[in-house]
């Protein structure tokens, strides 16, 4: 074991051999709904507690604790977290996340818990670590029922959200707490909406052979932070796709480019890390090429200096390729570079807020049915609906199909609601000094999950989690003592709250 002396130690066993153990993948959440179920039944079992489990359709599951003597006449409460986890890894041979566990490992300084190599998972990882500990926990000796629901697929598409059956869960509750927030010291009390924006188009390959002229090059860019596409949208971070796209962009305006391959990013909710291009140009345009693509390439590297410590971007000459005519290439080259990518526009209800924001996600010329992926985000569904719809003008001047996903919810603030003022006065009770109340740029399934149970009222709580989505993801241990003493406060001293 790894982490077996950190404190509260119920949270970080469970974290390390119980979620960090089992391999769970967006879409691929069998293993852990299942690991989390023996684990529960085991643990009634062996202290005697009437745990009931239920499971709907999608894969979602519902643990139900009932209420000590007494307490029937509190009102139940509903921890929620995600099942999967966003997986990445900059391992060289890559990681089998479909066999493997988490290589968790604690950080010099002794603040951060991180991974060795992969994204670690906290995300939503220590929000189920949360739940279950809640559950078995007998210090907790008084209390009101508790539900705890565990989602599929938040990451890929709400899925579980979306297809959330609170009749088959038998879910009671009108009170829940999301555990998928943060920063510690905040309640979440309101999150973005989101969508999914395809891109595709049919291209003709012309083969090398028809051409002895061309002189053909990979040009790559790696090394960067990357992060979540949404909670770290607004911080300095580089889009190895817009940085590929510039440059070529950049030699297009002086010479013919004709592109054979172009592949980058990984998933919608992530910053694009790592981008590769296979081009060819016209011989006798090679010595403006490399004048060009180095002041470029110094340009670029002298502005993220000190933002993308790691960035590495390269070129190197290739073998010949298929590839793309000049007026296909032009195609797709102005699309990409039109395409905005980061902050759009910051909010005038909410300061020093990120109102929309447009994550430039996936960019992969070998799959001609959906070649550009992007995942916009905002507060406001006008300001998604807007940007949407110029995304849609921008496909057909280039002659792309454009398809959409369904909109995820945005989690608009209640700040009359009861639950909410209850929690705020248990966390500063706590910690003995006014807590921030705040909006996030991520998204939530409280948003779609309302949509499902009438009357719900919400907040959403977690510890600081830096570099989500990414290899750099890490943990801050000190926060998880503290969300976990506040969520044993919230359950022991819940009642009248309508």
């Amino acid at each position: 074991m790894v982490l077996e002396n950190l404190k509260p130690k119920i949270v970080w066993d469970i974290f390390e051999n119980i979620i960090a153990k089992t391999p769970r993948p967006s879409k691929h959440e069998e293993k852990i709904r299942e690991v989390i179920k023996d684990f529960i039944l085991e643990s009634g079992k062996t202290n005697n507690n009437d745990f009931q489990i239920y499971q709907d359709g999608v894969g979602n599951i519902l643990i139900k604790k009932p209420a000590t003597s007494g307490q029937e006449s509190i009102p139940s409460i509903m921890l929620q977290a995600h099942l999967d986890m966003v997986c990445e890894t900059d391992k060289p041979e890559g990681f089998d996340f479909f066999n493997k566990g988490i290589p968790v490992r604690i950080q010099e300084n002794n603040e951060w818990v991180y991974a060795d190599g992969t994204s670690l998972g906290a995300d939503n990882g220590i929000g189920l670590a949360f739940a279950l500990a809640i559950l078995i926990d007998k210090s907790i000796d008084s209390h009101g029922p508790i539900e705890v629901l565990f989602t599929v697929n938040e990451e890929d598409g709400f899925d579980g959200a979306t297809h959330l059956d609170p009749k088959t869960l038998n879910i009671k509750s009108k009170l829940m707490i999301n555990l998928d927030g943060g920063p510690a010291e905040v309640v979440v009390i309101g999150s973005v909406c989101g969508r999914g924006v395809r891109f595709s188009k049919k291209f003709n390959w012309i083969s090398p052979e028809e051409s002895n002229e061309l002189q053909f090059f990979e040009l790559s860019c790696q090394g960067l932070l990357s992060g979540h596409s949404g909670e770290d949208i607004h911080l300095p971070r580089a889009n190895a796709i817009k940085i590929v796209g510039r440059i070529l962009s950049i030699l297009a305006q002086e010479m013919k480019i004709y592109i054979c391959k172009w592949q980058g990013g990984t998933k919608g909710n992530v910053i694009p890390a790592k981008s590769i291009a296979k081009f060819g140009i016209e011989s006798k345009d090679q010595k403006a090429f490399e004048e060009l693509i180095k002041k470029e390439i110094a340009s670029i590297k002298d502005y993220y200096e000190k933002f993308e410590p790691n960035l590495k971007i390269e070129y190197k000459q290739s073998l010949p390729d298929n590839y793309l005519s000049k007026e296909g290439s032009q195609i797709l080259l102005s699309t990409a570079h039109l395409i905005p990518n980061g902050v759009l526009k910051k909010s005038h209800i909410y300061e020093g807020f990120v109102e929309s924001s447009n994550n430039f996600a996936i960019v992969d010329t070998e799959k001609n049915d959906e070649i550009i992926w992007l995942y916009p985000r905002s507060i406001l569904r006008s300001e998604l609906d807007s940007f949407v719809v110029s995304m849609k003008q921008l496909g057909k001047l280039g002659g792309w199909k454009v398809f959409l996903r369904p909109v995820l919810p945005e989690w608009l603030p209640n700040l009359e609601s009861k639950f909410l003022k209850y929690v705020v006065k248990q966390y500063e009770n706590l910690i003995k000094k006014p807590v921030i109340t705040n909006v996030i740029h991520g998204g939530l399934e409280t948003g779609m999950i309302s949509t499902r149970i009438s009357g719900l009222q919400m907040v959403s709580l977690g510890p600081t989690i830096e570099g989500l989505h990414s290899p750099s993801e890490r943990l801050k241990i000190s926060d998880v003592g503290l969300i976990y003493n506040l969520l044993k406060l919230i359950i022991k001293e819940l009642n009248g709250i309508a």
